[in-house]
């Protein structure tokens, strides 16, 4: 079925399962089109989908963390091929986000940031050491994400064993290379919270362990968070998509591909009109 063919029949809704409207599906298929060629061979058997439905299979699977097989029943076809498609589309649509995510942060970089860890769980608690979270109580990967003063996701870094401290995840992931003029206090400037202490240039001051916060540590404490606190946004924000939030079930070591390719769709649900101008 041609993108013609499905702009001229009713569609079904779309917004709820991939989080993107038709004409940001249509746009998406568009750009996907223009890398890979014809999506249907032009001599021997034909794939059972087409590019429009392969796309939403593969937005449904990073939306709702969908049990393959039951993907497949959906839409007809087998849990092999919903592996198929989305391990050749994934990265192909991330690719398409590339030059949206670079705008953005170019624009972000000029302006003050905030850096904070969230826990991707996992189901395995063994490999690699050091998973389990004493925080959170459970194993997962830990993500480091900045976002901007209005709470928009515009980065992240290498995804991490989740008992690795906010502070040394930031170093290792490569965020603070990534953003150094940030570090220097001679541009912009970087906000984190008290476990980023000593590593980012602004953050609460820690209550001393013998006294109360006196009224100047109490007052640039309230100022520091009432700044800090978007990133908290943009985190539960960027967790609507499921499989950060209840269970990262792929092979571990597809983390790093994953996160940020969701980080480029959440930025593309935003500035889908000049994600590809």
């Amino acid at each position: 079925m041609s993108t013609q063919s499905i702009k001229e029949r009713p569609l079904p809704r779309f917004e709820h399962r991939t989080d993107l409207d038709t004409e940001q599906l249509l746009l998406l298929e568009r750009e996907v089109e223009a890398r890979i060629g014809s999506w249907q061979p032009d001599t021997g058997r034909r794939k059972t989908l087409e590019l429009f439905d392969a796309i939403v299979v593969c937005l449904i699977y990073r939306r709702h963390n969908t049990i393959q097989a039951a993907l497949g029943e959906q839409s007809r076809i087998s849990q092999a091929t919903v592996s198929r498609y989305i391990d050749f589309l994934e990265p192909v649509i991330s690719c398409c986000l590339d030059c949206l995510a670079l705008d953005v942060r170019e624009q972000a970089v000029r302006s003050d940031l905030v850096v904070d860890g969230f826990l991707i769980p996992t189901r395995d608690l063994t490999t690699p050491a050091g998973l389990f979270s004493g925080k959170r109580h459970r194993p997962g990967l830990k993500a480091q994400v900045i976002t901007d003063l209005r709470g928009r996701v515009i980065d992240c870094g290498q995804v991490l064993p989740g008992s690795v401290h906010d502070a040394k995840a930031f170093k290792a992931s490569g965020l603070a290379k990534a953003y150094e003029i940030h570090l220097t206090g001679e541009g912009p400037s970087l906000i984190g919270d008290l476990g980023y202490l000593g590593v980012v240039p602004l953050t609460p001051y820690r209550k001393p362990e013998y006294r109360d916060p006196t009224p100047t540590e109490g007052l640039f404490n309230r100022q520091v968070n009432q700044r800090r606190w978007v990133v908290e946004q943009g985190i539960a924000h960027l967790r609507s998509w499921k499989i950060l939030t209840t269970g990262y079930r792929p092979p571990l070591r597809k983390a790093d591909r994953t996160l940020p390719t969701v980080i480029k769709l959440q930025m593309y649900r935003h500035h889908s009109a000049v994600a590809f101008a």
